[in-house]
């Protein structure tokens, strides 16, 4: 059984490309306005347990939690591109209105998936007492580097569980659903909160605060994942008769892609902080990541319209509305734009007294970083439009291969620079390598979709 190509079914009349549109429409909206309350109060739970957990742990102690869950979060580039996949065969079954093809794309991505996570538990308990993780992150504290391994281990144990349920907020995604993802994780947030507060409260150890606080996220995706197969679309329990074994290379084939895309973004995102722990110290750890989560909430707006987008544009792409789609990612990129000039204006003249009120004086970054900081997520948030609709059209196979490039830069220029310049040098090492590898490449390749080039998909009638 073959993935079936991008292609329009039947051409449309112009009642129904308009009925198309708004749909489209209302649910990028509905996605929005719930990732405001979803994602807002992730935010704003971090906003609230940054200051709690600095004071708690201390800034070596922040600095190791930071780094464990960087390192953890790695291992999610091991489902090989699955996740990403799906939502996008998913959004091909919708256009079709084919459920029976919809479940059969599910339940062989959930078992391929389940499987990886399982060899993936395997080898962890037969290579686990081979690493040294003090060694590895570097900690100063006897008392840390007792907790070090225990607490990578319940960060490694919820990765495992969250692999297969964080497929449940791809399956709404591909049916442009994202609003009921977004009140699934609106819960997910809401309880870590509240298990930071309760292991804190009971004084916890490092390894308790991480089960607590990231198994929170991993529980609410569980529950989404039954309230979908069992409520919400039925039709979707994977249940092993529908595994196709004739779908897993293309599925690896198509997620392929998207793993050398997320094995960079990985790299650029994630190695950060191990490179200053390992090169500096955890401690160094604090500053970096506060100023990082402080400056990141300007780029709530494309952050809280990508999950909403990338189906819809997705779907449109299916149906051959690249009408639709220029228009929808030109009105996306001038309200990314306007939201970042404000957003910069303000933390450029306030963020490092933001920082201290809100984490202390050991989060405080040196001058030089927040503006830097600034720099880099203005070009995250642009080339995270341009991600959403490369990936979106399946158009990926040379973001792929700048992706990787630009990670390996990043590496190499990160651990150089750290040790001249500080914290600040690994920054400037992403936003060198980036630049370089993937604005310009990405840029072009935005162009030509907009274009129509080597599009299959044919044109729809437009209201």
């Amino acid at each position: 059984m073959k993935i079936p190509a991008y292609s329009s079914t039947t051409a449309e009349s112009p009642i129904q490309a308009a009925q198309r549109s708004t749909k489209r429409r209302r649910g990028i909206i509905k996605g929005a306005l719930t990732g405001i309350i979803g994602k807002g109060t992730n935010l704003l739970v971090s906003a609230v347990t940054v200051p709690l957990t600095v004071r708690y742990l201390g800034s070596e102690g922040y600095g190791l939690w930071i780094t464990i869950s960087s390192a953890v979060t790695m291992f999610f580039v091991l489902d090989i591109g699955i996740a990403s996949t799906l939502t996008n065969l998913i959004s091909r079954a919708y256009a079709r209105d084919d459920r029976e093809l919809a479940a059969t794309y599910f339940a062989t991505a959930f078992w391929l998936v389940l499987g990886i996570s399982a060899l993936l538990g395997l080898a962890g308990l037969l290579f686990w007492p081979y690493i040294h993780w003090q060694s590895l992150f570097h900690t100063q504290s006897p008392a840390l580097s007792r907790d070090t391994s225990s607490a990578v281990a319940a960060a490694f144990i919820v990765f495992l569980c969250a692999l297969p349920s964080g497929l449940a907020t791809k399956v709404l995604a591909g049916y442009q659903e994202v609003h009921a993802a977004n009140w699934f994780g609106f819960g997910g947030s809401l309880l870590s909160l509240f298990a930071v507060i309760v292991v804190i409260y009971l004084h916890g150890s490092l390894a308790t605060l991480v089960a607590a606080f990231a198994g929170s996220v991993a529980g609410a995706n569980a529950i989404c994942l039954l309230w979908i197969c069992i409520f919400h679309k039925p039709w979707m329990k994977p249940w092993p008769s529908k595994f196709q074994s004739g779908l897993i290379g293309d599925i690896f084939r198509s997620g392929g892609q998207f793993f050398l895309i997320q094995l960079s973004g990985l790299i650029v995102f994630n190695t950060d902080n191990l490179i200053i722990s390992h090169y500096l110290s955890p401690a160094q750890v604090t500053p970096y990541n506060v100023t990082w989560r402080l400056v990141s909430y300007i780029t709530a707006v494309p952050v809280l319209i990508f999950p909403a987008l990338w189906p819809a544009y997705s779907e449109a792409y299916a149906k051959g509305d690249l009408a639709w789609i220029r228009r929808a990612y030109a009105r996306n990129r001038w309200i990314t734009l306007g939201t970042l000039a404000l957003g910069c204006g303000v933390l450029l003249s306030t963020g490092r007294k933001i920082i201290f009120l809100w984490a202390g004086a050991a989060a405080v970054p040196p001058a030089a970083l927040l503006p830097l900081m600034c720099v880099w997520m203005i070009i995250f948030a642009i080339t995270t439009n341009q991600s959403c609709l490369m990936g979106a059209t399946t158009r990926v196979k040379k973001q792929a291969v700048f992706s990787l490039v630009s990670a390996g830069a990043n590496l190499a220029l990160s651990i150089y620079l750290v040790r001249i310049f500080g914290i600040i040098g690994v920054l400037m090492g992403t936003i060198v390598s980036y630049l370089l590898f993937v604005v310009i490449p990405a840029t072009l390749e935005v162009r030509s979709i907009l274009r129509g080039d080597n599009s299959v998909a044919e044109p729809v009638s437009q209201p």
